[in-house]
C-alpha cells in the first residue's frame, strides 16, 4: 500500500533538488524519482530494486510466466521443438544484451553478471513468495533479468523463449537444487521434532 510522506527541505535544499537534471519531475515526484535513482545505484539495495519492480510490474510479470509455462503444455522441453533459425536469432538477441556469452568457438553460457544476480533473485522470489515453487522463481527471475539487461526493449515472444532456452540449458539447475536443499531441511526438522519412543519397561 503507498505511503505519504511530507519533507520539509531548507531552501538550498530546495533549489538543489529543482536543478537536480538527472532526476525527472516536480517537487515530491522528482523526490520519489530521487530515491529510485539511489536505490539502483548501492549494490546492497539492488535486490529492493527488482523487489520493487516486481510488485509495481506484478501483472505484467505474471502474464509472462503463465505465457512461460504455457509453452510447456505439449512437451518437456521446447527448445528441443524449435527450428535452428528460431535458436540462432534467439541466441544473437541474447549474447546482444549481454545475457549469454561465446567461450570458446560455439560454446555458450550465461554471463557471470547474469548468473550473480540470477541467484540472488531466485532466492529472493522463493523466500517472498512460499506458495511458488522453484521452477516458477528461476523463471521468474530470468523475465526479470531479460527485462532489465534489454532495458524492456525485447518482445515478449523472445522474453519468454529466451527464459525457456537460459533455464533449460543452465539455470533449473539451480532451482534443483534449492528444491533438494529445502526437502532435506523439511525432513530433517522433521526428524528433530519427532518425539522419542517411550522405553520398554520390563
Amino acid at each position: 500500500m503507498p505511503k505519504e510522506l511530507t519533507v520539509t527541505l531548507s531552501d538550498l535544499e530546495y533549489e538543489i533538488l529543482k536543478k537536480m537534471k538527472v532526476v525527472e519531475g516536480e517537487d515530491g515526484e522528482k523526490l520519489h524519482n530521487l530515491l529510485r535513482l539511489y536505490i539502483s545505484t548501492i549494490p546492497e539495495l539492488k535486490s529492493s530494486e527488482y523487489a520493487l519492480k516486481r510488485s509495481e510490474n506484478k501483472e505484467e510479470l505474471e502474464g509472462l510466466l503463465r505465457d512461460v509455462w504455457a509453452a510447456y503444455e505439449l512437451t518437456d522441453n521446447p527448445v528441443e521443438q524449435w527450428e535452428e533459425n528460431r535458436v540462432t536469432k534467439l541466441i544473437s538477441d541474447l549474447v546482444e544484451i549481454n545475457v549469454l556469452v561465446k567461450v570458446g568457438g560455439q560454446d555458450i553460457i550465461p554471463t557471470g553478471k547474469f548468473r550473480t544476480i540470477f541467484k540472488m533473485l531466485l532466492h529472493d522470489i522463493a523466500t517472498e513468495d512460499r506458495e511458488m515453487d522453484e521452477y516458477s522463481a528461476a523463471c521468474m527471475a530470468t523475465i526479470q533479468l531479460i527485462i532489465e539487461f534489454s532495458a524492456g526493449s525485447v518482445s515478449k515472444e523472445t522474453i519468454r523463449d529466451g527464459t525457456i532456452m537460459i533455464n533449460e540449458g543452465w539455470m533449473f539447475a539451480y532451482a534443483t537444487a534449492m528444491k533438494r536443499a529445502r526437502e532435506f531441511m523439511k525432513t530433517k526438522k522433521m526428524y528433530i521434532e519427532a518425539p522419542a519412543p517411550a522405553a520398554e519397561t520390563s
